[in-house]
């Protein structure tokens, strides 16, 4: 398969070496380098397209129950296609039921089924699918077995595919599969999706049908074969090109019907669940790579190549490989993101004829490419060869037998060294083996020292870019450390001056908690009763806030308790609407089996009358049979007689032959002549009666046949009229049920639209009221917080002017107690007086009581004459003294009724004793208190 010259590229070696083991390999080709935008077009052409397709894919994501998925009718050869995803809880199975609804048995044959692993990765679902479709190909034979058969009674269904009842489709799981069958008759098949352990059969009569999603991707369609053909051939000489396929412009996406939206237009947009075979015919003079180029996103599948070789010694000769790709290759899918992805799929000869079949995976896009790529431009060290004649018994250098004609290269094209190797062969006296022989060796030679040459300079400029890079890294290394230590410096002076700011935010904070310190234990009472009152206000608060979520928790718990109320009837109607349509279902089926027990019993009595008739028939032919034997005894009888006469006459005419023996001989013969004439007539009577009775009994016959055909034609009319009649009626009661259930279908979906509405205004509308509840919290806090803020503002300057009006009481409080300590060093100074003026008193009474008994006062002025009089200013006597004050109790005027007395000296007189001033502990409230109940009193001196 492969020329002379690709022994020596490496490429084509390698390309050769993943052709020949089918593994999809990545290769390094840069598709924009190559001219990818200007590759030409190979449209293809549809040729054919057959067969049925049932697909069901919508809806795709199944939940919150299941139901029937899809449903169709298929006559002849049919594929059913399935792809869903489990979104319920629980674990699902797929199940597909074929209903026969015509009046005669029908027979289906399953030709092929298969199905996917259920795995959440789509891609690996999809790519699953794809694989075990070529390894497990259809057998499209006419003598083709199938699996297996089953006959399905008019108005029967059966379950096929019955793998699927033991396989569980677990939550988020993406299941796929197909079934290939071929049937007699039409047949209308469900693919339903039901919980495990319920029987398929007869859930597919009470089964909901579900809604298609906005994809559309279900319906009966024409066309689950697709034959496409490129009609122009790839020409090796022109350049790249490519096949687009599934682009809905040359490759027409199939349209169909959805049965169950009454036949509503419906479109498989990507062609899935469709077999492709794609033809490409090529032609040119080198060989070519196939590549797979996804366009429309992400694809992880499989396709099988046919290479039709018909060139060279493999003429006629056909090789089919598969490629995978996704999963083996160490890829999910190909071409996310992209589209100049690209996998090689072989390398190929110009002529050869290449086919290819494959399916479009499930979870991969559309469309695709398959790019056709010459080897001169995907491979740019393209060599052009000489054709040598060499005889077929001589080898060449490498011990590989040439055959005839060899291709040898002999440089580069378009080179300058291109005459080097051209071979002259007019003046050699070599053979032309040995000649070919020199000539492999010495362009083996050439292209071997280029190749040394080519890797050397690559060695080269891989050390220089080595070199480069060393340098660069090298370079990189140093500004990363440089930047680095840059890095340690900033952060190390940012550390310092984050130090020293933090230095002066302590001594800035230190002396404003010193502040605030001082502030506090001065405003510590207010603070303790703004506290003690914002504690009981946020008690309150909180016990109102505690009532307000108990309130909005019962309305919670209500409202969950009304919507499970709600979900529960409306359960409970679903299931009483399912139990209402099994009982209706149930009702038909024993009417109808009632009609048909009553069809069976007329039938019963048609055929016991046919059989009395059949009987009285019988019993006429068999009186007439009797009749006639009858008649045939009593002819016989009469003859016997006659016959015994004539014995009796002849031998009396015996007894008289003696007398007269001529006469009577005579006479007898007559007689015996005369009596066999009779009974000769008599027999001709016999036998004329007998066919008489024999047309008669025929005639009878024919006309009891003839009653026979037309009763049995009446009764065959009847009876077709008949079952036209239950036909007709039964179509009637389909199309009525179908009436019926679309209209209950559009009922349920009318009201389940409307309750989603209505659910959907109930959430927008809670919603609603959650956020204005939410922002009437958020600016109820906020008030209560802005609130909090000025009371605290409020408080804090509170606290301020009682600070301030606490420091002016206890300077009015210091300035009062030295008042205070000024009146008791007066009053002291006062009692010191008061004293000495006792004691001069006293002094003077003794010196009167003296005087009474001593000199006269003249003797004492005389003594006393140079004594200086003495004054006591603001005297006070001893019974003002000793007179008692008024207390605060008693003292009830109030201070602008008190008239003071004229020209008298007042005194500030506290009410406390001395003793009690000098033990009691003296507060500035204390003081305060004292001032508003007790004021300073004043008392006139020396009463």
């Amino acid at each position: 398969m492969f020329s002379y010259k690709s022994r020596y590229c490496v490429a084509a070696a390698m390309a050769a070496m993943a052709a020949l083991t089918g593994h999809v390999e990545a290769r390094d080709i840069d598709l924009q380098s190559i001219g990818y935008f200007q590759f030409s077009p190979l449209p293809p052409t549809l040729v054919s397209q057959t067969d049925t397709l049932l697909l069901s894919d919508s809806p795709e994501y199944v939940g919150p129950v299941g139901g029937t998925l899809s449903a169709g009718t298929i006559n002849g050869n049919g594929r059913i296609y399935f792809y869903h995803v489990n979104e319920m809880d629980q674990p699902h199975k797929i199940a597909i039921v074929l209903e026969n609804q015509t009046a005669y048995p029908n027979t289906v044959h399953v030709m092929r089924q298969l199905k996917s692993v259920a795995t959440p990765d789509y891609f690996a679902a999809g790519r699953d699918l794809s694989r075990k479709d070529l390894e497990q190909p259809l057998n499209e034979s006419p003598n083709a077995r199938p699996l297996y058969s089953l006959s399905i009674p008019p108005q029967g269904r059966k379950l096929i595919f019955s793998d699927l009842e033991q396989t569980p489709v677990y939550q988020d799981a993406l299941f796929t599969g197909i079934v290939d069958i071929k049937t007699e008759a039409p047949v209308f098949a469900r693919v339903m999706m039901l919980p495990m352990g319920i029987d398929a059969v007869d859930a597919s009569h009470w089964a909901k049908n579900l809604p298609i999603d906005e994809i559309q991707l279900r319906g009966t369609y024409t066309g689950s074969k697709r034959n496409m053909e490129v009609t122009t051939p790839f020409d090796t000489t022109l350049g790249g090109a490519f096949v687009e396929i599934g682009n809905d412009r040359e490759d027409m996406f199939i349209n169909g019907v959805d049965e169950m939206q009454n036949k509503a237009f419906v479109r498989d947009r990507g062609n899935y669940g469709v077999s492709y075979t794609l033809k490409i015919p090529t032609k040119g003079n080198e060989p070519f790579r196939l590549y797979f180029n996804p366009l429309g996103g992400p694809y992880s599948g499989s396709f099988t190549v046919k290479a039709l070789h018909q060139q060279g010694a493999r003429r006629g000769q056909t090789d089919t490989r598969t490629y995978h790709i996704g999963g083996a290759d160490g890829i999910s899918a190909l071409g996310d993101g992209t589209i100049l992805d690209s996998r090689i799929m072989g390398n190929y000869n110009a002529g050869d004829l290449l086919t290819l079949n494959f399916m479009p995976a499930g979870a991969s896009n559309l469309p695709i490419r398959f790019l056709l790529i010459p080897e001169s431009l995907a491979n740019p060290q393209k060599h052009q060869t000489i054709a040598v004649n060499v005889p077929k018994d001589v080898k060449d250098s490498l011990g590989h037998p040439t055959q005839g004609a060899t291709q040898i290269p002999v440089g580069p094209i378009g080179g300058k060294d291109s005459n080097k190797g051209t071979v002259d062969t007019t003046k050699s006296t070599l053979t032309p083996s040995k000649q070919a022989e020199n000539i492999a060796h010495e362009e083996t030679k050439k292209l071997s020292d280029k190749a040394a040459a080519e890797a050397k300079k690559e060695a080269q400029l891989k050390k220089a870019k080595d070199a480069e890079e060393a340098l660069a890294r090298k370079k990189a290394e140093e500004a990363r450390i440089a930047a680095e230590k840059a890095e340690l410096a900033r952060k190390a002076a940012e550390a310092k001056h984050a130090e020293v700011e933090r230095k002066l935010a302590e001594k800035a904070e230190a002396d404003r908690k010193a502040a605030e310190l001082k502030a506090a234990q001065e405003a510590q009472a207010a603070k303790e009763k703004a506290a003690l009152e914002a504690k009981k206000a946020e008690e309150m608060r909180q016990a109102e806030e505690a009532k307000r979520i108990e309130a909005a928790r019962k309305a919670e718990l209500e409202r969950q308790a009304e919507e499970a109320r709600k979900a529960e009837e409306v359960r409970k109607a679903e299931l009483a609407r399912i139990e209402a349509a099994r009982k209706a279902e149930a009702e038909r089926v024993e009417t109808a089996r009632k009609a048909e027990a009553a069809r069976i019993a007329a039938e019963e009595r048609r055929l016991e009358e046919e059989r009395r008739i059949e009987a009285a028939r019988v019993e006429a032919a068999r009186k007439a049979e009797e009749a006639r034997k009858a008649a045939e005894a009593k002819v016989r009888f009469e003859a016997q007689r006659a016959a015994e006469k004539a014995a009796l006459e002849a031998k009396r005419a015996e007894e008289e032959r003696l007398a007269a023996e001529a006469k009577a001989r005579l006479e007898a013969q007559r007689k015996a002549e005369q009596e066999a004439l009779e009974a000769r007539r008599a027999e001709e009577a016999r036998k004329a009666a007998e066919a008489k009775a024999a047309l008669e009994a025929q005639r009878a016959a024919e006309q009891a046949r003839k009653a026979e055909e037309a009763r049995i034609e009446a009764a065959r009319k009847a009876e077709e009229a008949r079952l036209a009649a239950e036909a007709k009626r039964a179509e009637e009661a389909r199309k009525a049920e179908e009436a019926r259930i679309e209209a209950a279908r559009k009922a349920e979906q009318a009201r389940l639209v409307e309750e989603a509405r209505k659910a959907e205004q109930e959430r927008l509308a809670a919603e609603r009221a959650e956020a204005e509840r939410q922002a009437a919290e958020a600016r109820r806090i906020a008030e209560e917080r802005y609130q909090a803020h000025l009371e605290a503002e409020r408080k804090a300057e509170a606290a301020r002017q009682q600070a301030l009006a606490q420091a002016e009481i206890e300077r009015k409080a210091k300035e009062r107690a030295e008042a205070i300590q000024r009146v008791k060093e007066q009053q002291e100074n006062a009692r010191r007086r008061a004293e000495l003026a006792r004691q001069q008193i006293e002094a003077e009474r003794k010196a009167a009581q003296a005087a009474k008994t001593g000199p006269s006062f003249n003797e004492l002025d005389d003594i006393h004459e140079d004594t200086p009089n003495v004054t006591i200013p603001n005297a006070v006597s001893i019974d003002e003294l000793t007179k008692p004050r008024p207390t605060a109790s008693q003292n009830t005027r109030r201070r602008d009724q008190r008239q003071p007395q004229q020209n008298q000296q007042y005194a500030q007189q506290n009410p406390m004793t001395n003793e009690q001033q000098g033990q009691a502990p003296y507060s500035s409230q204390q003081g305060q208190q004292n001032d508003d109940q007790n004021p300073p009193k004043l008392y006139p001196m020396g009463q």
